[in-house]
This record gives C-alpha cells, structure tokens and sequence, in this order.
C-alpha cells in the first residue's frame, strides 16, 4: 500500500484516498482498517516527543490540554490489534509531506508526565511501537544494479541493527519496585523476546532449518516455545526461546521423542546466542 521512504502528500495522496482526519497525529478513516499516525520533531514543544528507546518506537498519545483520555486515536492504537486494523507510521519532511516509515504494532503503554500545550503537567500516553521498516528494493528505488546492491547493503545493515535493538529490548530487567510497573515491563519484555526471536529466525525454522510454512499479514508464520517452562522455573530470555515451525512445535511437546528433540534445540540455541 505505502513504500518506506517514499514521500507522500498527506491530504491528496493519503486522505483523499483512504479517508481520515487530514489534521492532528492519529487519523482514523472509517471505511478501511487503518490507522495512521504521524510524528514530527515539532511536536516536542507541545509535549509530543517520540523517540526510539531500546529498539521500540515511542510514541506519544493525541491530546493537547489537560490529562489525555483512553478513548479516540488513543483507544484505536491500544486495541489496533483485537480491532483487525493495522497502524502506519508516517514521518513529516517538510509542510503538507510525509515519509512512510513502516508498519506499527502495538506492544503496550505506560503513563509519563508531560506538559501539554500550555506548558502545564499533565499525564500522557506514550505507546511503545514495533516498526516493521523492512524496504522493498523492487519498488523502492530504480532499476539500476548498483543502486540495488547498496541499497541491499543498507537494508542488510538495518536489519543486523535491528536485531542488536530487539535483543537488548529483550534483555531489558525491571528496576522498579511497583508490582504494576514489574508488570508492565515483564509484558513489555515478553513481547520483545518474541520479537527478537523471530527476527533471529528471519522465516526459517530454527529446530528443522526449513521456510516458515506460510505467511500471514504479519510475515512468515513461526511460533516461539520456551526450552525450559517458565512454570519450571526456566528464564525468560533470549537463550531459552526457538522459533519453530508448527509441526516441529507440536513434535517437542507431543513426540515420542519430544525430550532428545528438546535437548537439540538447547544446544542449536546456545550456538545461535554466541
């Protein structure tokens, strides 16, 4: 639908196609199952600072005075994902264009005190995101060999880069005493190890070395299995997870020879995370 980094016209080439609020940071068009949101380095002045930190896209909730309300754009980033509506990230260059950066998915929030328009404090919502900014070298740039073998470089790049950010997500460890915010960043980790792991796997199975079986809108389907339960105590770490495929998945839990399988995929683990 949208090429990462490809400049649009807002209003003429995303508004006046699929619908929406053309103002504002969130847009939500009511006849398609998008949403689009929208950063830019200005908004900081209102309190509308977003930012990467520790591979996460975060980005700041819509509301400009007083405490910010779960309800709205808010409310459809939250649930994007049980309301089968994907997220857009857009960035502006320059007034009335953006640049596509990617597909978002939600992981979680938490609540920062930010000032809003007026310079006073308020509660506000900061999403944490996962960008998927994958380039379709195809579509992305002309046809000419040596653009397509540096730009292959630089994605290639990005994507190691990526990966180095999605472990250290995934490494993260709670400082806070709060039980609700332990649970949150436990959440907040659970889903960057996922992550992590998946892009480990990059499509291919890492118990049978074979492609992922099919693909869904979210790429190429594996499942993530814990080597050692959490419920036996096993860590929640990078280390203790395998992207598998899902016969390899159901064959570890249900084979006959499911414990001798379980031992290969520890040890093809450990030479992954050296």
């Amino acid at each position: 639908m949208f090429v990462v980094g490809k400049e649009y016209h807002r209003k003429s080439e995303i508004h006046s196609v699929y619908g929406g609020q053309a103002q504002g940071g969130i847009s939500t068009p009511k006849n398609h199952p998008f949403i689009f949101i929208f950063t830019s380095d200005s908004g900081a002045q209102h309190g509308y600072r977003d930012e990467y930190v520790d591979g996460l896209f975060w980005y700041t909730g819509e509301g400009q005075l007083g405490d910010m309300q779960m309800a709205k754009g808010n409310k459809a980033i939250l649930n994007h994902a049980e309301d089968n509506k994907t997220i857009h990230l857009f960035e502006y260059t320059r007034k009335a264009h953006v640049r596509y950066v990617g597909e978002a998915e939600c992981l979680g929030y938490e609540t920062q005190i930010r000032p809003d328009s007026n310079g006073n404090s308020r509660k506000a919502f900061v999403f944490q995101l996962d960008i998927n900014s994958s380039i379709n070298v195809e579509y992305a740039i002309p046809s000419s060999p040596t653009l397509i073998a540096e730009e292959r470089k630089k994605a290639k790049t990005k994507s190691t880069k990526r990966i180095e950010e999605l472990r250290q997500a995934a490494l993260e460890v709670p400082e806070t005493r709060d039980r609700v915010e332990k649970q949150r960043v436990a959440y907040r980790r659970a889903e960057a190890i996922k992550k992590y792991v998946l892009a480990r796997a990059n499509g291919v199975c890492e118990g049978c070395d074979k492609p992922a079986p099919f693909h869904t809108s979210k790429g190429p389907y594996l499942e993530c299995h814990h080597l050692h339960r959490l419920a036996d105590g096993g860590p929640d770490h990078p280390a203790n997870v395998i992207a598998l495929c899902p016969n390899c998945h159901r064959e570890v839990h249900h084979g006959m020879t499911s414990l001798n399988l379980n031992i290969n995929f520890i040890k093809k683990v450990s030479k992954l995370e050296k």
